[in-house]
């Protein structure tokens, strides 16, 4: 098995990564058009997200057959092209496996709902008469969808149907699914919300003394039998494969991901948080908006501190990323896009690169594209609109209110068209595009970036290519440096006999930067020009450097 740990993986949403055959929808063939650029820019996997049949309530995240390719990216013929390409060019692919629910259009949902006798009336979670619980889903509505006479479980989108992970045969037929995947040759698997798959035995209602729908949390995140079901898919599928085990844990807590991902529990290999994506946000998600998004760089430190030291110091591993499908884009969160685009694009990627664990790229991230700015019809996420509509019922927001945050936070953000080069349509394709695309392609692509030497993609080559050469970026430990500085954030990587010191202010003014220590150092990585190290140094906005250091004695 290839080791994770040195690997560099780039998520692509096909949808809108690259359109081959003018329908202004990404595919496969797109894809395999753009193996030769990822294998330039140092990637060495690409998670897939979902490419099955599917009707797209949610966009893939709805499977309605896991055996066949929806037809708007191409065929499994395709698939297996892309994967015998991708292996030319020493690119493993990781498919998106989301076995929580499945699309309401599956065969196994109708025949359950057409035949009160079909085995899979057990695959799901169906009650009859009044509302079951108070429980709120994912997407901002209850999570109990009417059915004529009764109701089905679907804790995110309506479509999506939660299956019965208590169910046996429910867990055989999505091993039997990896399995088929896997004798194709992916890599592995990044398993959608896993950490969901166990709901509290008899459903019964949150906080029953509260009014209005409850978020269920504990009810049916990180249960107690999560372990013991991913134990089971380790012993009957994982471990027979030199493959990779990724989980998107839901809300997930250092505790809990050092669980599934120490390697002697056996379960999987490493874990997603989601702590930095919801800074600044409200208990209930990025829809919250009760906190106003505002947060500190203390917090933002924090955050790194508690999971970089959890993990490395018991055993866990987790992915680290800026950006996904899921989450606006980084750089206006995190950096500035107004004053220092290079600079805070070139620091987060610094950051994100020299962190314990394994460095994850979401398309678009290696030009810093920016969020466009959307309006209400340009929507196209149903978390969105869903939630939008949440906002107004329950929280009694007004609508002009209710639609800039939306607008602010909505997942389209991520979502548009990657600019490869400022043609008409960014190069994406010969014809609009499915969303909206982001104007300022014209300034932002692939293209310009290739020509700068000074640019976002070529720095981020630097970076994947620094953590090749240095296995301390890789396995090092994780140390702290003046932890409780609010502005910069510091830290050093130790493996053996080598030493990495990190130094990255993350503030939009100078700050002053005092470290003890002598030492002697070997510049290796700057977003600005390289310095001396010195024991009191003014750091410019966002100004980072990665230094090779040795004790003098």
């Amino acid at each position: 098995m290839k080791d994770y740990k040195k690997m560099t993986i780039y998520q692509i949403w096909p949808r809108s990564f690259k359109d081959s055959n003018d329908d202004g929808i990404g595919d496969i063939n797109g894809i395999i058009s753009k193996l030769d650029y990822l294998k330039d820019l140092g990637i060495d996997a690409i998670w897939l997200s979902p490419i099955y049949e599917s009707p797209n309530d949610d966009y893939g995240y709805d499977v309605s057959d896991y055996y066949s390719i929806n037809e708007e990216y191409g065929t499994m013929e395709d698939f297996d092209n892309l994967l015998k390409e991708a292996k030319k060019r020493n690119i493993e692919i990781i498919m998106d496996l989301v076995a929580n629910h499945t699309s309401t259009s599956h065969k196994w949902f109708k025949e359950a709902l057409n035949n009160p006798n079909s085995k899979y009336r057990d695959f799901y979670f169906f009650r009859q008469g009044e509302l079951p619980n108070n429980w709120l889903s994912f997407f901002g509505n209850s999570a109990w969808v009417k059915n004529n006479d009764e109701y089905y479980l679907a804790t995110f989108n309506t479509t999506q149907a939660d299956l019965n992970w208590e169910n046996p045969e429910v867990r055989k037929e999505v091993y039997k699914i990896m399995k088929y995947y896997l004798d194709k040759g992916v890599y592995g698997f990044r398993m959608d919300v896993i950490n969901t798959i166990d709901k509290k035995e008899g459903l019964p209602s949150k906080n029953p003394h509260l009014k209005g729908y409850q978020f269920p949390d504990d009810y049916i995140i990180d249960g107690d039998k999560v372990s013991k079901y991913l134990k089971e898919m380790n012993k009957e599928v994982l471990s027979k494969y030199d493959c990779l085990a990724l989980g998107e844990a839901v809300l997930v807590t250092p505790e809990s991901a050092i669980q599934y991902t120490n390697p002697k529990n056996k379960e999987l290999n490493m874990t997603f948080h989601f702590d930095l994506a919801l800074l600044g946000c409200g208990e209930l998600g990025k829809y919250d908006f009760r906190k106003g998004y505002k947060f500190t760089i203390k917090e933002f430190k924090d955050i790194t501190s508690l999971w970089q030291n959890s993990m490395y110091d018991n055993g866990g591993y987790i992915g680290n990323y800026l950006s996904n499908h899921d989450q606006k884009r980084p750089i206006e969160r995190f950096g500035d896009i107004k004053k220092y685009y290079k600079e805070s694009a070139k620091a987060l990627a610094i950051y994100n690169f020299t962190l314990y664990g394994t460095p994850f790229i979401y398309q678009g991230e290696e030009i810093g594209m920016t969020n466009p700015k959307l309006s209400y019809k340009d929507w196209k996420d149903p978390e969105c609109f869903n939630s939008y509509n949440a906002m107004k019922k329950m929280l009694h927001v007004p609508s002009f209110i209710a639609k800039k945050i939306a607008n602010f936070v909505t997942r389209d953000n991520a979502r548009t068209p990657v600019h490869w080069s400022k043609e008409k349509y960014a190069g994406f394709s010969n014809v609009e595009p499915w969303i909206h695309l982001n104007p300022n392609y014209k300034e932002i692509n692939v293209e310009d970036n290739l020509k700068d030497e000074d640019s976002i993609l070529n720095f981020y080559k630097k970076c994947i290519n620094l953590r090749k050469e240095y296995d301390s970026l890789c396995y090092g430990s994780y140390t702290d440096i003046q932890k409780d500085y609010p502005y910069i954030i510091s830290y050093m990587r130790n493996y053996k006999d080598e030493s990495l010191l990190i130094i990255i202010n993350l503030d939009k003014k100078p700050r002053e930067f005092i470290f003890d220590g002598k030492y002697k150092f070997k510049h290796l990585l700057t977003n600005y020009r390289p310095r001396n190290l010195v024991s009191n140094m003014i750091f410019q906005p966002f100004e980072a450097h990665v230094y090779k250091i040795t004790p003098i004695t």
